[in-house]
């Protein structure tokens, strides 16, 4: 699985929970998911958590709550590392002056 074949939304609950650290051990339950998204991703969360557990990323844990497959987690931290150098990779140039 490429995270380029994923939606926009699969993105973006992917970055969270790569910024969050979810892994095998460490789960998350959908309302914490729900509380740190944008308001705009609220509406079809369910769908995405659906989504990405059919593609493997993301496993059931216990009712309402989920945690990442190895590949979910490779994939999830790379957004996040992806997201963090596009949010502060200017910053190094400013603290270097």
């Amino acid at each position: 699985m490429n995270y380029m074949d994923l939606t926009n939304d699969e993105r973006k609950v992917l970055e969270l929970l790569g910024k969050l650290h979810v892994s095998q051990n460490k789960n998350i339950n959908e309302a914490t998911i729900r509380k740190k998204l944008p308001s705009k991703y609220h509406g079809n969360l369910h769908e995405t958590i659906k989504n990405l557990h059919k593609k493997g990323l993301l496993r059931y844990y216990r009712s309402q709550n989920y945690c990442l497959t190895d590949e979910g987690k490779k994939i999830a931290e790379s957004l996040a590392i992806e997201l963090f150098k596009k949010t502060y990779g200017d910053l190094r140039i400013l603290l270097i002056m």
